[in-house]
């Protein structure tokens, strides 16, 4: 990397790390303080709702956001452009979500997620104003102001849930929580960083953006369906008490993961994308991130499995003990996260959307087998699945980084072996300690 590049990595590695380290810490303290107010049904419930809320979000980004940020100049045409078709498709979208919520509340046979849904559903509108902002920012490099942004917003949301929690609002508190901190950080990306709204279409910069977001567009949908599916089996054959112990798990091992590895992952495509026209520098920059990631993550996830129980008893209670074991199995899975990001994240940086369409295809077969086989043996089957299919994907997610970047899955793995052997070492020790407890 140049000097210049160099000096803008750190940079924005230290605010992205101040921005997780705020933010993750303050969603962790409200999370846990939520769910010693909360019952595990109220979470089950608002986890059946998001399912179809990421769906429509999704939707309504349509890969531009990427393409944004791939772009070496933005233009005021770009951002117009992107905006009117953003906010547009919001409003239909949120429509159907709206005429959809009795359906919805009918699959899951929960009649309260009528009108969660069309309240929580505001927030695709909410979102469209935000998305001009949070590319050009990220295509900036300026995670500075973004962390400006998403801190306040934290507090202010998670306090005012918190609030409504000890006043009985149950799960209305978590959807009022969701819909603040949206509403938040839109007004305060305007207040920082404002740009002068224009209501213009063009059509020679939709067809270029959206020939490149296309492909994300539907990545993104199977990615993000595949992403909760297990959350919508679990709903749909299973308790919303049960989802919600599922549920706590996956929000403790995600917070761990954004905790420590979305400040990676946030600046590793705008950096490699200034990197696309030189491979043997975009290979270097790679194997940078999945060491630095590697070194991060595998300790963490190992940690995290092993002190599962006493992690979870002394945060947020003995009644959400039977989330332990889905921890320590997502725990398991985790380790492969950081994998599947960077290796996508290159064939973004290459233009070569169209084959990370073609991977996420793959990887949900994958999916859709662990699915039916795992739960012909209950709802434990059903996780352990989802875990032997995020390692089969690990494998698949590699095929391109070798063919273009001749950096093969043992590669990845000998470069990140002193990380391996000490995370597995420290599990072994911190687990025969605990034994002898």
């Amino acid at each position: 990397m140049s000097e210049s590049l160099k000096d803008q990595s750190i940079a924005a590695f230290l605010w992205v790390m101040i921005d997780k380290l705020g933010n993750s810490t303050i969603n962790f303290i409200v999370t846990i303080v939520l769910a010693r107010l909360l019952l595990p049904e109220d979470f089950g419930v608002i986890a059946m709702v998001m399912i179809f809320f990421e769906l429509c979000a999704g939707f309504v980004d349509s890969g531009f956001s990427n393409a944004l940020v791939r772009e070496k100049e933005i233009s005021e045409e770009d951002k117009s452009t992107t905006f009117v078709f953003n906010f547009l498709i919001s409003i239909v979208v949120y429509g159907i979500l709206f005429v959809s919520a009795p359906a919805i509340a009918a699959f899951f046979e929960e009649e309260s997620l009528v009108m969660l849904t069309r309240v929580l559903g505001i927030n695709l509108i909410i979102n469209s104003f935000a998305i001009i902002q949070q590319a050009v920012l990220t295509q900036q490099i300026d995670f500075k102001t973004q962390t400006k942004v998403r801190i306040p917003s934290v507090i202010i949301s998670g306090g005012v849930a918190v609030v409504l929690a000890l006043n009985g609002w149950g799960v209305w508190s978590l959807v009022i929580q969701l819909v603040l901190r949206a509403l938040i950080d839109t007004i305060l990306l305007w207040y920082f960083h404002p740009w002068k709204l224009s209501l213009k279409f063009y059509k020679s910069s939709f067809i270029r953006l959206f020939k490149f977001g296309s492909n994300i567009l539907i990545a993104g949908l199977v990615q993000r369906f595949f992403q909760h599916i297990f959350k919508l089996v679990i709903g749909k054959y299973f308790s919303a008490a049960t989802l919600g112990f599922y549920d706590q798990a996956n929000r403790f091992c995600n917070m761990a993961i954004n905790h420590l590895f979305q400040a990676v992952q946030k600046i590793s495509y705008p950096i490699l994308s200034k990197l696309q026209d030189d491979m043997e520098r975009l290979k270097e920059g790679y194997r940078k991130f999945i060491k630095l990631s590697s070194f991060v993550i595998l300790p963490a996830m190992v940690l995290l499995g092993v002190l599962a129980e006493p992690i979870i008893i002394t945060l947020i209670g003995e009644k959400w003990l039977q989330s332990v074991p889905f921890l320590q199995l997502l725990c398991g899975a985790g380790v492969t996260y950081h994998f599947h990001v960077i290796n996508l994240n290159m064939l973004l940086v290459l233009g070569r959307s169209d084959l990370g369409l073609r991977l996420e295809f793959i990887e949900k077969i994958s999916i859709g087998l662990g699915i039916i086989i795992g739960i012909q043996f209950g709802i434990m089957g059903l996780v352990i699945g989802q875990v032997v299919s995020a390692y089969i994907n690990l494998l698949v997610n590699t095929y391109y980084s070798n063919k273009f970047l001749k950096y093969s899955l043992l590669a990845q793995l000998r470069d990140i072996s002193p990380t391996i052997i000490f995370s597995l070492m420290m599990g072994v020790v911190l687990y025969l300690s605990l034994i002898h407890i």
